[in-house]
Protein backbone atom coordinates (compact mmCIF):
# COMPACT_ATOMS: atom_id res chain seq x y z
CA UNK A 1 0.00 0.00 0.00
CA UNK A 2 1.26 3.44 -0.89
CA UNK A 3 -0.23 6.50 0.76
CA UNK A 4 0.29 9.84 -1.00
CA UNK A 5 -1.31 13.26 -0.83
CA UNK A 6 -4.95 12.72 -1.80
CA UNK A 7 -4.70 9.05 -2.76
CA UNK A 8 -3.92 5.51 -1.68
CA UNK A 9 -2.67 2.85 -4.08
CA UNK A 10 -3.16 -0.83 -3.26
CA UNK A 11 -2.27 -4.14 -4.86
CA UNK A 12 -5.17 -6.62 -5.02
CA UNK A 13 -5.55 -10.19 -6.17
CA UNK A 14 -9.14 -10.81 -7.26
CA UNK A 15 -10.74 -14.24 -6.94
CA UNK A 16 -13.71 -14.25 -9.36
CA UNK A 17 -16.34 -16.93 -8.84
CA UNK A 18 -15.59 -17.22 -5.11
CA UNK A 19 -18.27 -18.67 -2.87
CA UNK A 20 -17.64 -15.94 -0.29
CA UNK A 21 -17.54 -12.23 -1.14
CA UNK A 22 -14.95 -10.21 0.74
CA UNK A 23 -11.37 -10.25 1.90
CA UNK A 24 -9.98 -13.78 1.92
CA UNK A 25 -6.60 -12.76 3.27
CA UNK A 26 -3.30 -11.37 2.12
CA UNK A 27 -0.58 -12.69 -0.13
CA UNK A 28 2.64 -10.82 0.46
CA UNK A 29 1.71 -7.17 0.09
CA UNK A 30 -1.50 -7.96 -1.84
CA UNK A 31 -5.03 -7.99 -0.50
CA UNK A 32 -6.89 -11.10 -1.74
CA UNK A 33 -10.57 -10.37 -2.36
CA UNK A 34 -13.19 -12.88 -3.44
CA UNK A 35 -16.12 -11.83 -5.61
CA UNK A 36 -19.13 -13.89 -6.70
CA UNK A 37 -19.17 -12.65 -10.31
CA UNK A 38 -17.17 -14.21 -13.08
CA UNK A 39 -14.69 -12.24 -15.17
CA UNK A 40 -17.00 -11.91 -18.20
CA UNK A 41 -17.59 -8.36 -19.43
CA UNK A 42 -15.91 -6.78 -16.40
CA UNK A 43 -18.51 -7.99 -13.90
CA UNK A 44 -15.88 -9.16 -11.40
CA UNK A 45 -14.10 -5.78 -11.63
CA UNK A 46 -17.39 -3.97 -11.01
CA UNK A 47 -18.15 -6.12 -7.99
CA UNK A 48 -14.61 -5.68 -6.64
CA UNK A 49 -14.84 -1.88 -6.93
CA UNK A 50 -18.33 -1.91 -5.36
CA UNK A 51 -17.10 -4.05 -2.43
CA UNK A 52 -14.00 -1.93 -1.77
CA UNK A 53 -15.95 1.34 -2.02
CA UNK A 54 -18.45 0.06 0.54
CA UNK A 55 -15.76 -1.10 2.94
CA UNK A 56 -13.81 2.16 2.63
CA UNK A 57 -16.96 4.31 2.71
CA UNK A 58 -16.02 6.23 -0.42
CA UNK A 59 -17.95 6.65 -3.70
CA UNK A 60 -17.31 4.07 -6.43
CA UNK A 61 -15.98 6.89 -8.61
CA UNK A 62 -13.10 7.35 -6.14
CA UNK A 63 -11.65 3.93 -7.08
CA UNK A 64 -9.83 3.30 -10.34
CA UNK A 65 -8.14 0.16 -11.61
CA UNK A 66 -4.87 1.58 -12.93
CA UNK A 67 -3.24 -1.74 -13.84
CA UNK A 68 -4.50 -5.27 -14.43
CA UNK A 69 -8.08 -4.73 -15.58
CA UNK A 70 -7.99 -8.09 -17.40
CA UNK A 71 -5.82 -9.85 -14.82
CA UNK A 72 -6.47 -11.20 -11.34
CA UNK A 73 -3.56 -9.07 -10.10
CA UNK A 74 -4.66 -5.45 -10.01
CA UNK A 75 -3.39 -2.08 -8.89
CA UNK A 76 -6.19 0.14 -7.58
CA UNK A 77 -5.99 3.86 -6.85
CA UNK A 78 -8.32 5.35 -4.25
CA UNK A 79 -8.69 9.12 -4.52
CA UNK A 80 -9.72 10.62 -1.19
CA UNK A 81 -9.34 13.74 0.93
CA UNK A 82 -8.49 11.48 3.88
CA UNK A 83 -5.83 9.03 2.63
CA UNK A 84 -4.71 8.13 6.16
CA UNK A 85 -8.25 7.14 7.14
CA UNK A 86 -8.64 5.03 3.98
CA UNK A 87 -5.28 3.34 4.64
CA UNK A 88 -6.37 2.57 8.21
CA UNK A 89 -9.62 0.99 6.99
CA UNK A 90 -7.68 -1.09 4.45
CA UNK A 91 -5.41 -2.36 7.22
CA UNK A 92 -8.46 -3.25 9.30
CA UNK A 93 -10.20 -5.24 6.56
CA UNK A 94 -6.93 -6.99 5.67
CA UNK A 95 -6.38 -8.30 9.21
CA UNK A 96 -7.36 -11.89 9.95
CA UNK A 97 -10.55 -12.12 11.98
Amino acid sequence: MRVADGEVTIEVTARPGASRRGVIGTSGERLVVGVHSGPQKGKANDELIEYLAGELRVPRSALLIVRGATSRRKTIRIVTHEPDKAASRLRDIGRPK
